[in-house]
């Protein structure tokens, strides 16, 4: 007997035995197949310090070089099989950090996993990793100063020839130490060589002073500008100071004073109560310059029988002439009126400066 089968069945299984055939021979639209994608080669560049210690953090760095736009995903850094760290891109670059315990050269490898866009890649570069000094570094010179401390400090002293004078220099410390060594005081102006009466080589410092005697010789005149030098006994522990010198604002001098001359003059005759000029001349030797050699102001006062003369204390000392002239026009001139006839005795003195020393002169004046 002979049966009959669905019409249905028979027609479901041609339409899906086409629609087979259909794919397989590539007819059907292009959204049916499945889309291939082209992944982009890049290059790991790694950056690393060329030396760092144990025990301490250490950056690596990793930038990523390719086409394809900016590749994301992570970096990880490796040494050989241990991994040090890792850290995500970000424009392209990335860092982290990681210690060592050992030293050593060390080759440090970064891995980047790619992405659907890039593929991955690794790269390569080396440390020198070294332990730490544990030794202190030395510790710095402790800086100095030295002063020349004797009155009047760092301005003029005028000294007698022959005579002797003390110039005293001291140095201290910035941590209030006394700092041990020598001194050497000496003047730094003189020509030739240096007398030996007039410096101090190389004198220990004893509690942080030396005491350096300096001797004027008979007849010499000028002025002698010193400097003080202190060396320390350990350059590592205190460093060198001076005061004074060449480039140095600060100086001691010690002058050999000039001896001077004052002579007073007046007219032969005098009557009383007419207005007489009184006239001192000074005369520094060997030079004249008293009012342009710049030590001082050069004054003369007057009295008469002991008293002073209004109008005649602390004349100013003129001299209009070329230095070392030895003119007449040193002088210093004031009006004196006797009251009443009879001897006066009128006394000039000269005060003195930085470089000369005084001088008086004493005269009797006839008022008729």
């Amino acid at each position: 007997m002979r049966l009959n089968r669905p019409l249905g069945v028979a027609k479901v299984a041609t339409v899906t035995a086409l629609a087979g055939a259909a794919c397989a021979m590539g007819i059907l639209p292009a959204s049916a197949a499945t889309a291939s994608v082209t992944r982009h080669a890049t290059t790991t560049v790694v950056s690393v310090p060329k030396t760092g210690y144990t025990h301490t953090n250490i950056t690596f760095s990793a930038t990523e070089k390719g086409t394809g736009g900016n590749p994301t995903g992570t970096v990880t850094f490796w040494l050989g099989t241990r991994r040090l760290c890792h850290g995500s891109l970000y424009r392209r670059k990335t860092s982290c950090k990681a210690q060592f315990t050992n030293p050593g050269t060390k080759t440090i490898t970064a891995k980047y996993s790619g992405n659907a866009e890039h593929k991955p890649s690794t790269g390569t570069a080396k440390i020198t990793v070294s332990n730490k000094s544990t030794t202190p570094p030395p510790p710095s010179a402790v800086a100095t100063t030295t002063d020349i401390t004797n009155p009047p400090n760092l301005q003029w002293a005028k000294e007698q020839p022959g005579t002797t004078y003390d110039v005293i220099a001291t140095v201290t410390a910035a941590n209030g130490t006394v700092p041990t060594g020598t001194m050497t005081i000496a003047p730094y102006n003189l020509p030739g060589a240096i007398p030996a009466n007039v410096e101090c080589v190389n004198a220990a410092v004893v509690d942080g002073k030396v005491t350096c005697p300096v001797t004027i010789a008979t007849g010499a005149w000028g002025f002698m500008l010193f400097q003080a030098t202190f060396t320390p006994s350990n350059p590592a522990q205190y460093t060198k100071s001076s005061v004074g010198g060449p480039t140095s604002a600060d100086e001691f001098k010690v002058i050999d004073a000039d001896v001077t001359t004052t002579t007073l003059t007046f007219p032969a005759t005098v009557t009383h109560g007419d207005a007489t000029t009184l006239t001192a001349t000074v005369i520094d030797e060997p030079q004249d310059a008293l009012a342009s050699a710049g030590g001082g102001p050069d004054l003369v006062t007057f009295t008469a029988n002991g008293v002073d003369i209004p109008g005649c204390v602390g004349v100013q000392v003129t001299d209009t002439s070329p230095p070392m002239d030895n003119g007449p026009d040193n002088i210093a001139t004031c009006s004196y009126t006797p009251a009443a006839a009879g001897d006066v005795t009128i006394v000039a003195t000269y005060a003195g400066d930085d470089y000369a020393d005084g001088s008086s002169d004493t005269e009797t004046l006839v008022v008729n």
